[in-house]
């Protein structure tokens, strides 16, 4: 066992079994309706873990959580603007558990032993899923005799979760298997420490560019914290050396990953341009549109609607008619053909809340949670936000499902501090 159960109270085991079937029906698509339940049970038994008068302290220390809950009445009130109200409503639901965590979850008080339980559950969970992913990818490829089958959105095919998303769990729980070897006092660091290398060796052949980019920077930047703080030359240089060989080691037999890395030369773009779309398992080309040159022509196009409406924004239900007239406007076929978005959480907020909303998302999920993390001297969450700050750059997280049932739930929960705070009545 990784932990204890018995010091547990009989709510907090509760709670605790609905936080782990969340997180295990989170990450299979076709679980979605169950999650929905589970999502809904989990509110509700946050909600009843304290009382209101309790809930109203909490709210005093954290002010974030007004900043999320003031976030989520603007997208209310866009979606209220829309013309097509309909559809704002549908986007609307999308983001609602960015009203439901902040008010459940985000106003708890836990001790911090269970708190680290769940957030080592969550790694376990991760680290469990993506060895089925590998062995079904594995499988696959092998009947197929196809070996681009273990990479991207293949390697995730058996859950049904765009890769990115899942890169970026990935990433959260080598940040907790590394906490708890580090600082931890829990048991099977052996078993964490091959966790963590197996989940890098994964997160290579995901191939999410920025996800794969912030492991390693990451991993750096620690490294040389910790020497510095700790004077742990020896042990500090090793593990950056450990890391170099073994990105050479995987770089050598299974190149696809790092062929993603080349598209960055090519950011030139014609809107026009008919050229196919690169993969990692193709020869990368200057005429071939890229997850580089996309995203700027892509950008290009949501600034532009921005700048045609920028104090409110065109609105939650319009946002996609308004970013389609503008691709149309460009002649942009790639991205009328395949209805894309922005590619961008940040754009998305700021041409479709306009430049006011976009002030109150940075201030509730940004500012105010990093401030937090820094009084409170809680380095993992710090990491955690910054790790959700540069992923928002690239894709829309709060577009999809499980971008924001993890921002959702993660940046509240990793924010609970209970130094300050009474413990639950129990």
């Amino acid at each position: 066992m990784l932990f204890d159960l018995q010091e547990l109270t009989k709510k907090e085991k509760g709670f605790i079994a609905i936080v782990l079937l969340y997180f295990i029906t989170l990450y299979f698509a076709r679980l979605s309706g169950v999650n929905s339940v589970i999502t809904g049970l989990l509110v509700v038994y946050s909600f009843s873990m304290s009382t209101l008068q309790e809930k109203k302290e909490v709210l005093k220390q954290r002010p974030y959580i007004l900043g999320m809950l003031l976030f989520f009445l603007a997208l209310v009130i866009s979606t209220l603007l829309s013309e097509d109200i309909a559809w704002g409503m549908h986007h609307l639901k999308i983001r609602l558990p960015l009203l439901l965590f902040p008010a459940s979850i985000g106003l708890l008080q836990l001790n911090r032993s269970l708190k680290d339980k769940i957030l080592l559950s969550f790694a376990v969970i991760t680290a469990l899923v993506a060895v089925l992913c590998l062995v079904t990818s594995i499988y696959a490829a092998t009947t197929a005799n196809r070996t681009d089958y273990m990479y991207n959105d293949a390697l995730t095919g058996i859950t049904r979760q765009q890769s990115v998303y899942m890169a970026l769990a990935v990433n959260f729980a080598i940040y907790i298997f590394a906490k708890n070897i580090l600082f931890g006092i829990g048991k099977q660091k052996g078993m964490m420490l091959l966790a963590i290398i197996f989940l890098f060796a994964f997160s290579y052949l995901l191939a999410s560019r920025i996800m794969f980019a912030l492991l390693i920077g990451t991993t750096l930047c620690f490294s040389i914290y910790y020497i510095i703080r700790h004077r742990k030359i020896l042990e500090g240089v090793t593990l950056v050396f450990v890391l170099f060989l073994g990105i050479l080691a995987i770089n050598k037999f299974m190149p696809s990953t790092f062929n993603r890395y080349k598209e960055l030369t090519y950011r030139g773009f014609d809107f026009e341009s008919r050229g196919k779309e690169s993969h990692y398992n193709m020869k990368v080309t200057p005429d071939q549109w890229n997850g580089a040159n996309f995203r700027l022509a892509a950008w290009t196009c949501g600034l532009e609607v921005f700048q045609n409406s920028p104090l409110k924004g065109v609105d939650l239900g319009d946002k996609e008619a308004a970013l389609l007239e503008k691709y149309k406007e460009k002649k942009f076929y790639i991205a009328i053909e395949t209805d894309k978005n922005v590619h961008s959480n940040y754009l998305d907020i700021l041409f479709s809340l306009g430049i006011i909303g976009f002030i109150i998302f940075l201030a509730g999920w940004i500012i105010l949670p990093l401030a937090f993390a820094y009084k409170n001297h809680n380095g993992l969450a710090a990491i955690v936000i910054l790790t959700f700050a540069a992923a928002w750059i690239t894709e829309v997280y709060f577009g999809k499902n499980f971008g924001t049932m993890l921002v959702g739930f993660f940046i509240p929960f990793i924010l609970i501090d209970d130094t300050k705070t009474k413990k639950v009545q129990q």
